[in-house]
């Protein structure tokens, strides 16, 4: 493949926008200081946010299947947790090519986490399963933080697949899995970085993805500077 062709490809796949859907509780935060993986706003509830999974698992083997519409599909407790407990565990952001996804989680006020919780904490109140004092002040522990999240509108953030900080970034090929190679080398950022994945690769490997074929995310593990926002909506 020549030079002329690589650029072609790169202009068309890589050089396009990448979208993060953030709170607009932080929003002012991450215009001033940018996205910064290792700053997880919710790190003080993360010991009862876990505790809460265990229960879900816990009530799931006593019958208790608790089920959320995640778009793409219905999903259960198991699965639910895996992926949200991955997320809470990972210092990683997340991007997505796809715009129309945006308007999904646009929709979920407060951000996708604070969401979970909610939906979590309103069927086990709703359906009253059998649980100790413990359980049920966890339950109203984090109800209530959840519905005071949920307040927050959200807010689409831009940037542009070209930035050099996609470099670095995790290519997620599949979604709640285990895989050992569910993470690849990213082909985005620069043209240079794009000819060199490509050129030890393939592009029969990325290809799928980039056409929109199959779904993928890009999980940042580095900064993120606020410069490299160009757009809010």
């Amino acid at each position: 493949m020549n030079e002329e062709d690589l650029y072609k490809l790169w202009k068309k796949y890589i050089n396009i926008n990448l979208y993060r859907i953030t709170s607009s509780e932080h929003l002012n935060n991450i215009l001033k200081n940018g996205l910064n993986p290792k700053k997880n706003p919710y790190q003080k509830l993360i010991p009862d946010i876990k505790k809460l999974f265990k229960l879900v698992l816990k009530l799931e083997r006593k019958g208790f299947i608790h089920e959320q519409d995640w778009g793409f599909k219905k999903v259960t407790g198991k699965y639910i947790v895996a992926v949200s407990s991955e997320d809470i565990n990972s210092h990683f952001i997340d991007f997505t090519p796809n715009y129309k996804e945006t308007h999904y989680y646009k929709r979920h006020k407060g951000g996708a986490l604070a969401q979970t919780v909610e939906r979590i904490t309103d069927d086990i109140l709703n359906r009253e399963p059998a649980l100790s004092e413990k359980e049920i002040s966890l339950i109203m522990r984090l109800h209530k933080w959840s519905k005071k999240k949920s307040k927050f509108s959200n807010k689409i953030l831009f940037v542009k697949g070209s930035s050099i900080y996609f470099e670095s970034a995790l290519f997620q090929n599949r979604l709640g899995e285990k895989a050992k190679d569910k993470y690849w080398k990213s082909p985005f950022g620069r043209l240079e970085n794009f000819k060199k994945i490509i050129g030890k690769f393939g592009l029969k490997r990325y290809e799928p993805y980039l056409k929109g074929e199959k779904l993928f995310y890009l999980r940042t593990i580095g900064k993120i500077p606020p410069k490299e926002i160009y757009k809010v909506v």
